[in-house]
């Protein structure tokens, strides 16, 4: 019988890791189950007495304990830990190595007190990863994790015996575990872990941690050098959608409301704000020193890339590897840390990778309230800037409000879906959805408003956060009083970011006031009412550009924009819950003009867009649901100072009146002799929405309701 041939076991078992990883990219099961046919085929080639044989005990193990996640199966964890403690025999102390094996049987003795509850296994787990850690000191690529996996096993002792030192010495290891030598997306996921932990008990440390996260995931950012890519990275972290919100919550618990205000600005539309503050600021560093901005983004890949690569199980990775890798990696952090300090130094980059200040951000209030809510798992509040001179005012919101939300999130989004067609339900939905977001949230901000003097029909704008961002807060009401129309007391905008408003507003005062605009009117669609509606708008005694059918293409559209301060769009828009810069509104011949084409375009004159159709305010509630990313927030984002948008289905039949009645407020056509001014949209925009509701043909709640304004 031919003798085995000698490669075949590093063969079977590299394949075995190929496969393990796919598993978890996919979370194939067959995958898994394959890798572990793969090792236990590898360990029978490699018996007692053979170099690797606890490469393949060690990586067998880990593939049954991760069997034993999936399904529950106590055999499977029993197996894993017996094979652990074998390999952990074959790496004596001295072994390159031994550091990995008491790390993973620490891990599966954790795994198995959880399902048995026996206090020796949680004694061991604690105390095998104690000397594990002594075997990785500081700048070792693993100590980051064990410090990790330590911090949860003796937190999980405090919570058996409720000692605080273990409390303490839990969030220390957690503390510990943000060290400077762990790439940005390792102490990333460490940091959310310390900053859960230290919330929950009150830790004098959790702002901290909160603070180190936001700047930790802005560091993550630099490595994604495309939406996409920063959007499926986002997707990846777990709790990340949460991190924003919490912080702000700790924030207010603590009492420093400005402080709250300066996390949320950080932490809020963190795409769509890093896109803005941050990688542009790279692109525009490439225009003035290209060469900074390439070794930036270059060093942030390798020291990421660098902690990632050390691989611990292979029997090639002796002291002078890990003392090589050391070494690379201190320069690195050092060369990193120097060149945010040289990128900080040039001009119009002082604020590169800071946080932002109350002091900047409070001008945002400048023309009316800006009201802030956060829902959080740990409190709901709502935040007021009323004005420049005031601090923030904080209104606290009832405990009920987050489950509040997450159960109207599904009522709202059936309710707005292009699916439904009986009118009266829907507009039965709106309503339960609307009397709810008054009751928990929009009573208690009014009252307040009221109690601060805010005079009737003043413009106040709304910045949200988490599954609030996907419903319709504009236009909440008691309907106690059918005469009692409270949702329009005020003046309703919205903001993604606190930022993009403030962007809005500068230079207006530069601009030459009173100009009857160019309006690029745009529709391709096979819907009935949408060439009406361009031709109301092509009557309104302006200058109209009108695009229709195949004159709609990416070239035409672009260089529309480029040349019309006013853009309205009257057709199919398509939001894309995978790959939301996808998002899109529909060209001739089904051709698309997302986001992505969108964020390409120079638009030095851009003002106003008014976008008729279906869903173009709506955000993801699920994927990213405190992003808001959306075809309006896109316009907005890309340089529109204002947008008008729905946040749901839109009949084609409203286009037309919405058109004709939005343009003659606009454009004052009743009185010529009044300036013409962009900022006029959403008092205009309520003006349409007050008649519809009179007009027997669209007061349904599902006529009005969908349609907001957003930006200045």
């Amino acid at each position: 019988m031919p003798s085995q041939h000698p490669g075949r076991p590093t063969g079977l078992n590299n394949l075995a890791i190929a496969m393990y990883t796919q598993f978890e990219q996919l979370g194939r099961m067959p995958d898994l189950e394959g890798a572990i046919m793969l090792h236990r085929e590898a360990l029978h080639l490699r018996p007692p007495g053979h170099p690797d044989r606890s490469t393949s005990l060690n990586n067998l193990a880990v593939a049954m304990h991760t069997e034993f996640e999936q399904l529950g199966k106590m055999s499977n964890l029993k197996k894993a830990i017996a094979l652990h403690r074998v390999a952990l025999k074959l790496r004596p102390p001295g072994h390159p190595n031994r550091s990995k094996s008491l790390s993973n049987l620490a891990i599966a003795v954790l795994s198995q007190f959880k399902q048995l509850g026996n206090m020796s296994d949680l004694k061991e787990a604690i105390m095998l990863h104690r000397e594990a850690l002594k075997l990785n000191p500081p700048g070792h690529p693993e100590r980051s994790s064990i410090l990790n996996y330590m911090a949860i096993a003796v937190h999980t002792q405090f919570k058996q015996l409720g000692e605080m030192s273990d409390l303490e010495e839990a969030i220390n290891f957690e503390l510990a575990s943000e060290y400077i030598y762990a790439g940005p997306t390792i102490r990333l996921k460490y940091t959310l872990t310390w900053a859960k932990l230290a919330h929950q008990y009150r830790h004098k440390s959790a702002g901290h941690a909160y603070r180190k996260a936001l700047l930790l995931l802005e560091q993550c950012l630099t490595i994604f050098p495309t939406p996409q890519l920063q959007h499926s990275f986002f997707q990846t972290v777990p709790r990340i959608s949460e991190l924003a919100s919490n912080a702000v919550s700790c924030a207010i618990e603590s009492g420093d409301l400005k402080e709250a205000v300066e996390v949320w600005e950080q932490g809020r539309g963190i795409l769509w704000s890093k896109m803005r503050a941050y990688r542009y600021p790279i692109e525009q560093l490439k225009s003035q020193n290209a060469v900074l901005a390439e070794q930036f983004e270059n060093v942030t890949l390798q020291l990421d890339q660098l902690t990632t690569m050390y691989d611990s199980g292979s029997q090639s990775s002796g002291s002078h590897v890990f003392e090589k890798q050391l070494k690379t990696k201190r320069q690195l952090n050092k060369r990193w840390n120097d060149l945010i300090k040289e990128i900080q130094s040039s001009p119009g980059f002082q604020t590169f990778l800071t946080i932002p200040s109350f002091s900047n951000i409070k001008r945002v209030a400048s023309e009316g309230p800006v009201i802030l809510v956060n829902i959080s798992q740990h409190h709901s509040d709502a935040l007021i800037l009323f004005n420049v001179d005031s601090d923030p005012i904080n209104v606290p919101l009832p405990d009920t409000a987050e489950y509040t939300v997450f159960e109207i999130v599904s009522c709202s989004s059936l309710a707005h879906s292009s699916q439904v067609h009986d009118d009266l339900y829907m507009d039965e939905t709106i309503n339960k959805v609307l009397k709810h977001l008054w009751k928990y949230i929009v009573c208690h901000i009014f009252q307040r408003l009221e109690d601060l003097g805010l005079a009737e029909n003043s413009r106040i704008w709304w910045c949200l956060s988490g599954k609030l961002c996907a419903l319709p807060i504009h236009a909440a009401q008691p309907f106690l009083d059918p005469q009692q129309k409270l949702s329009q007391k005020y003046i309703h905008s919205y903001t993604s970011t606190l930022s993009s408003l403030i962007r809005a507003r500068e230079g207006i005062e530069e601009k030459e006031r009173g100009i009857t605009p160019r309006i690029l009117a745009m529709a391709t669609s096979s819907l009935e009412k949408v060439y009406e509606e361009i031709e109301v708008v092509q009557n309104v005694g302006c200058d109209v550009q009108k695009l229709i059918g195949s004159q709609v293409t990416h070239s035409t559209v672009l260089d529309g924009l480029a040349k019309s301060p006013w853009f309205h769009f009257a057709s199919h828009g398509h939001l894309d819950t995978k790959q939301p810069f996808k998002s899109s509104i529909e060209l001739h011949d089904n051709a698309r003009f997302t986001i992505l084409d969108l964020m390409k375009a120079n638009l030095p004159n851009a003002e106003l867009a008014v976008l008729s159709a279906c869903h173009t305010a709506a955000v993801d509630q699920d994927n990213t649901p405190d992003e808001g990313i959306s075809l309006a927030a896109g316009m907005q984002f890309c340089g529109f100072r204002g947008v008008v948008g729905t946040v749901g289905a839109m009949d084609d039949h409203i286009g037309p009146f919405l058109a004709k009645e939005f343009y003659k407020r606009m454009l004052h056509l009743k009185n010529r002799n009044k300036p013409v001014d962009f900022r006029d949209a959403a008092k205009c925009l309520r003006a349409v929405t007050r008649k519809m509701r009179r007009d027997e043909e669209f007061k349904g709640s599902h006529c009005w309701v969908p349609l907001v304004h957003i930006g200045a």
